[in-house]
């Protein structure tokens, strides 16, 4: 089965970026394929394939990670992509607040993960919710892209996030897309 750890968004903030922003950034005809509202979260560890029977030892990390942590806010920032501007892959939307917790919890189950032997992606923790992968599009469409997406400013998402809970997912590939589904919310 296929696992990432992620902190799920409120109901209320995917309507938000699927009204206000998306509803913007769908008006400029970028060759994006935007993630469907519902689907918006934060990934705080992606795990790949991962044998069924190490979901118990996944489970007991994250319930660790987040013990006597209190719930707390984060809220969104701004737009930003990767790999970088002059040739953007992925668009996405950042977020400000509590920070250091988000940083923090992230931190613990990566180490306890690696611990275990997990192999994952270790590179630098970066707060964001994916938006949009760019897909099929020459050099100069990507390059006009990251330089207006550098340009643009977002002032009117005003959700606040409050982070109470982690959930373990398994994503499932279809021919389309990705399907999630929950496999425990562990809350704090």
């Amino acid at each position: 089965m296929r696992v990432f750890i992620a902190i799920d968004i409120s109901k209320e903030a995917k309507k938000e970026i699927e009204k206000k922003l998306y509803k913007f950034l769908e008006k400029k005809h970028w060759s994006v394929k935007w993630e469907k509202p519902e689907k918006l979260h934060l990934t705080l560890v992606f795990l790949g394939n991962i044998d069924n029977n190490l979901l118990p030892l996944i489970k007991t990390i994250c319930k660790k990670a987040v013990k006597k942590l209190k719930p707390f806010i984060v809220s969104f920032k701004g737009l930003g992509c990767f790999p970088n501007y002059d040739l953007p892959g992925v668009i996405w939307l950042g977020l400000k607040g509590d920070l250091q917790h988000l940083a923090l919890i992230q931190k613990r189950i990566e180490t306890s993960l690696i611990k275990e032997n997990f192999k994952i992606d270790t590179r630098v923790f970066s707060a964001h919710i994916t938006l949009g992968r760019i897909r099929n599009c020459h050099f100069k469409e990507r390059k006009e892209i990251g330089r207006q997406l550098r340009g643009l400013k977002i002032y009117n998402l005003k959700s606040k996030i409050e982070i109470n809970k982690i959930i373990i997912y398994e994503s499932r590939l279809s021919a389309k897309e990705s399907i999630y589904y929950k496999l425990e919310t562990i809350k704090f």
